[in-house]
């Protein structure tokens, strides 16, 4: 499906998505759905730890967990009420009826964990990159583009793993984008607590030649602002994230890279913030701190360098400067990939060829970081298409190759 399969991969653990946290699935929470327990657990004189379970008046049991998670005071009034009798010794097995438990929570938020997420695994994708670099539209329109053409493309199913999801991408993300036709406002700083870096969970269903497989994905926007230095990463609980991810999109905006910049003609210049090669050194030394390889260690995470709005590298050169730095007629991004299948060698001339571009405009610097990774390759995207003026889309939004790094991503999982 998606080209070579690699070793199988294996892990004791969950990272969970929405706090981050890991675990063993032999410490998940679990919840008994019957009424009957709930109340058993509220009259019951047998748990000495009940009453920090139990609302100030003890009438009702309370979600301790998710309250916390919410930042609220389980020990007050605005303490979250359990919807169903929550059982925390990893048993599943309910300890008030004794029947066995089937929805797991994660111990720590106690979100619910995936049917069959041991099995097939879950796989955080974080797309990072300098303030400005265009994040939030490439998650929106990948999401887009997964859900309606790639998913089919490949025979398989790309769906919303729950109602929360569905409803943070169409406010967020689709309505304003596809259906208003503007661009998404920037991505708040995580101190900023509105709830904007909410995970976006999906289930990926495979079906091959009888088999099936479910793959948990969960897309992170992050702010420009969180990844400026060591201590914000830190801060807003990404170095765990960033560590633990299955694969990172770095973009990479030409219209930030002064070489370009100062030969490029277009309107709408965006303002230059950190530069490329600093964010990455940045996020490298946090994985590097965070997984103890040492300064000099290599990077196991798979990572998608993707020079974004390619579009407008597309277009004919107004003089001999600005030509310097557009894609020629012949580029390999100009060839379409194959459909259906892992293109690889599409994918190895793009790679070169970006590459090359990158250590031209951007400097030796940027490609020495990148070869910190283990496994990386290089990719030309455009979420948009077309240079928005001001906040309106007036075309529309005309998405190229903005698939390419996740599909090489999921190469790297496996998938075939």
């Amino acid at each position: 499906m998606f080209g070579r399969r690699s070793k199988k991969e294996t892990s004791p653990e969950y990272l969970c998505p929405h706090c981050f946290g890991r675990f063993r699935m032999s410490e998940a929470h679990s919840i008994c759905s019957r009424t009957y327990c709930m109340n058993e657990y509220v009259n019951s004189k047998d748990y000495t730890d009940s009453k920090k379970y139990l609302s100030l008046n003890g009438d009702y049991e309370i979600d301790y967990e998710y309250t916390k998670f919410r930042g609220l005071d389980p020990h007050s009034k605005d303490a979250i009420p359990a919807k169903h009798h929550i059982v925390r010794n990893g048993s599943m097995k309910c300890d008030m009826c004794g029947r066995p438990t089937y929805i797991r929570l994660c111990p720590f938020c106690h979100n619910e964990i995936p049917p069959g997420a041991e099995e097939g695994g879950n796989s955080i994708f974080v797309v990072l990159g300098p303030k400005g670099v265009g994040k939030s539209h490439y998650i929106a329109v990948l999401v887009d583009q997964l859900s309606n053409h790639v998913a089919g493309e490949f025979k398989a199913v790309f769906n919303p793993a729950g109602d929360s999801t569905m409803v943070h991408y169409n406010d967020m993300y689709r309505d304003p984008l596809f259906k208003e036709k503007r661009k998404l406002d920037s991505t708040k700083p995580y101190n900023m607590g509105d709830g904007s870096r909410e995970p976006l969970v999906y289930y990926m269903n495979v079906n091959r030649s009888g088999v099936f497989k479910v793959f948990t994905f969960a897309f992170i926007d992050t702010a420009g602002e969180d990844t400026i230095s060591t201590d914000s990463i830190q801060d807003s609980n990404l170095d765990t994230l960033i560590a633990g991810a299955a694969g990172i999109v770095f973009l990479v905006d030409p219209l930030q890279i002064k070489y370009i910049r100062d030969r490029i003609h277009i309107d709408n210049l965006p303002p230059v913030t950190n530069n490329a090669t600093e964010t990455l050194n940045i996020i490298s030394n946090v994985i590097r701190r965070k997984q103890d390889l040492g300064s000099r260690g290599r990077i196991g995470i798979p990572l998608a360098v993707s020079l974004t709005k390619c579009d407008v590298l597309l277009k004919a050169p107004e003089d001999e400067e600005e030509d310097k730095i557009l894609f020629s007629p012949g580029s390999a991004v100009r060839i379409p990939r194959e459909s259906g299948r892992y293109d690889a060698e599409n994918f190895e001339q793009i790679d070169v060829e970006i590459e090359e571009y990158l250590r031209r405009t951007a400097g030796e610097d940027f490609i020495q970081t990148v070869n910190g990774f283990e496994d990386h390759c290089y990719f030309a995207v455009s979420a948009l298409g077309n240079n928005p003026e001001g906040k309106e889309l007036q075309r529309g939004v005309m998405p190229m190759r903005v698939e390419d790094p996740f599909i090489w991503l999921l190469n790297r999982k496996g998938m075939e």
